[in-house]
């Protein structure tokens, strides 16, 4: 009982200091983010360094190019960053890759930034994909986020080797032939160290 309440006590600790930098102003309690970083594969520590990455990383796209606000999303998942969304030529995706190189602390950067193509009307939208998610009881919807992009489905997040097969096929059933791009990742394993008996000393002294 006293590890579920520390659980819940760092979990609640790391979403409270999430908000403090990011929504300052919100006066709410955010459950749905508990229970999200509840069901992450990351460790807690993990998830607060990448949030604060990836609000690095947003704040310095919002700077240097705040007119793509709306078309480009930014992900960090294990200090992995992540761009996606369309662009305006080559210059701009070049640029938006660079800053996501400039941030540091990350161990590499992955895109996908296609020019604007007006004629790609996307089969499905985020939202439809969730609502289709929920009733789906294989897939894992509080630990993927999902972005279309010119008929193609980006999935993110950290699922392990079995989790991430099974979105893949649920988003296949609910979409179609749309095509899929993975920005999946697996967990990181956490070795356990051995504990080591110290030498027995002392043991036979008055």
């Amino acid at each position: 009982m006293d590890r579920l309440i520390k659980k819940y006590f760092w979990l609640a600790l790391l979403v409270t200091a999430t908000l403090i930098t990011t929504e300052a102003a919100a006066g709410f309690m955010p459950y749905g983010r508990i229970f999200k970083a509840a069901k992450d594969e990351r460790p807690y520590i993990t998830q607060a360094q990448d949030s604060r990455l990836q609000l690095q990383l947003h704040k310095e796209i919002l700077l240097k190019y705040p007119q793509s606000l709306i078309e480009i999303s930014s992900y960090v998942y294990l200090g992995h960053g992540f761009v996606v969304g369309e662009v305006e030529d080559e210059a701009q995706r070049n640029g938006l890759i660079h800053c996501a190189k400039s941030i540091g602390g990350m161990n590499g950067v992955s895109y996908y930034l296609p020019k604007k193509d007006t004629s790609k009307q996307n089969a499905s939208s985020e939202i439809e994909i969730k609502l289709k998610g929920l009733i789906e009881p294989e897939y894992p919807s509080s630990k993927v986020t999902i972005k279309v992009v010119q008929n193609k489905i980006v999935i993110l997040g950290v699922l392990n080797s079995q989790e991430q097969e099974s979105v893949c096929n649920e988003i296949k059933k609910m979409c179609g032939s749309m095509e899929i791009i993975n920005f999946l990742q697996a967990p990181q394993v956490i070795k356990k160290r051995r504990s080591k008996f110290g030498p027995v000393r002392n043991f036979l002294r008055d």
